[in-house]
């Protein structure tokens, strides 16, 4: 068979066949009618009634539709004409997507092309000749199959709506622009205020942690001599508290192992409940303050279907001044003693942190006060930052050896310039 895209259409041509166009756009009639009818029977109708007439009084080969059209589109005008012409060969031509309706007659009553505007006078002449001189070889139905809806249908749809859609959003007006930049406006307005409210909140609890210890100079009020280390600057996850309750001082140093918001809260809360446990309840051994201490934090922090534990790392320290006795208790926090040998003691609490729910006994540690010449708290997670050496509790050791030959006065200013952020000391 003659190749029909390229043959020449230079020389005349019988007029074999008869094309009716159906479109709304008279200028679109008078466009085809000069490009097509030298070489076909070209007829015109300008919308789908008129071109049922025009199929009524004249036998038609191929009808090509415009889809777009007011009353009855292009394929409502196929579907309705081919009961009565079913031989006539059938095609759809738009500028739009109308996927849909499209497919509608691919189901209904078959459909030999459906073509995009613009059109190009030669591709359009050759998809005609192709179509009519393969239905008059037999190589082609008459009358299409009627298509039934395939997953493959559906995918080609999703395409070509895709496609529309990545076209349009490149035709940019001033408009859009500028309301694409107010909308980007907003949004960083609104992460601004976000932002900002969220570091309220946290400087809120930070502020609330810091009104909640003690103030340092109180605890000179109960010992020969005294200093707290506190590094108010920062997300410090670190807090102290002490009282004193029937003769007894008590002293607590913790540390919270959650993330910094939480860890802010959770220590205002710690420092709150100490308070309670100690004045309120008058309870003073150290094992039993931290055992309630956990309950409270299991009720206020943690639900059945909560697995995060809110670990806490705390020593709770004891000094019974009439009984001259030192009891210490802790979790994952040690306490280290200057006895009157000037040699360092360490008084071991459990080796895991405090972890709410979990049934722990706390070891209790005693010791007589009269061998004590000055006690040091410092919580693991300080030697651990402050050294290289994780747990390098021989590091602080070598530094308190030294430290301990100065006045109280002087060891707070040491800590900190070894970089040391949260210390008590205590002169017995």
């Amino acid at each position: 068979m003659e190749n029909l895209l390229n043959r020449s259409y230079k020389t005349e041509i019988e007029k074999k066949y008869t094309v009716l166009y159906v479109d709304d756009e008279e200028v679109n009639l008078r466009v085809f009618n000069r490009n097509f009818s030298k070489y076909y029977h070209v007829l015109t109708a300008i919308d789908a009634f008129e071109a049922q007439n025009v199929l009524a009084a004249n036998k038609v080969d191929l009808i090509m539709t415009d889809q777009c059209m007011p009353r009855m589109n292009g394929s409502e005008l196929l579907i309705k004409i081919v009961p009565q012409y079913p031989d006539i060969i059938r095609m759809i031509m738009t500028g739009f997507s109308d996927e849909q309706d499209i497919s509608d007659v691919e189901e209904k009553v078959g459909l030999h092309r459906f073509l995009k505007k613009p059109w190009d006078p030669n591709q359009l002449r050759a998809e005609f000749d192709s179509a009519l001189e393969l239905r008059e070889e037999g190589l082609v139905e008459k009358q299409p199959t009627p298509r039934k809806k395939s997953a493959p249908a559906a995918t080609k749809k999703d395409t070509s709506i895709d496609l529309l859609e990545s076209t349009m959003s490149l035709i940019e007006t001033n408009e859009t622009r500028q309301l694409k930049k107010d909308i980007n406006n907003l949004v960083k307005e609104s992460k601004t205020k976000r932002s900002e409210f969220m570091d309220g909140g946290i400087n809120y609890l930070m502020n609330l942690k810091d009104a909640m210890l003690p103030i340092q100079q109180e605890l000179k009020l109960y010992t020969d001599d005294s200093f707290v280390v506190y590094d108010k600057n920062g997300m410090n996850q670190n807090g102290y508290w002490f009282g004193e309750q029937d003769d007894c001082l008590v002293i607590a140093s913790y540390h919270s192992n959650t993330h910094t918001r939480e860890s802010l809260a959770l220590n205002s809360f710690v420092s709150a409940m100490l308070t309670e446990i100690v004045y309120k309840e008058e309870c003073i051994q150290p094992d039993e303050i931290i055992k309630r201490l956990s309950t409270r934090i299991q009720v206020r922090f943690l639900d059945k279907n909560n697995e995060h534990s809110c670990p806490l790392d705390i020593a709770v320290l004891v000094y019974d001044k009439d009984r001259e006795k030192v009891t210490h208790s802790g979790a994952y926090h040690d306490v280290y003693l200057l006895n009157d040998r000037n040699e360092f003691k360490v008084l071991k609490g459990n080796q895991e942190v405090l972890v709410p729910g979990k049934e722990t006994v706390y070891d209790v540690n005693s010791l007589s006060a009269e061998q004590i010449n000055a006690i040091y708290i410092v919580p693991f997670n300080i030697i651990e930052a402050t050294n290289d050496n994780k747990n390098d509790a021989g590091a602080l050791k070598m530094l308190l050896s030294e430290v301990h030959k100065f006045p109280f006065g002087m060891q707070a200013k040491m800590f900190v310039d070894y970089g040391y952020r949260s210390v008590i000391g205590i002169k017995m």
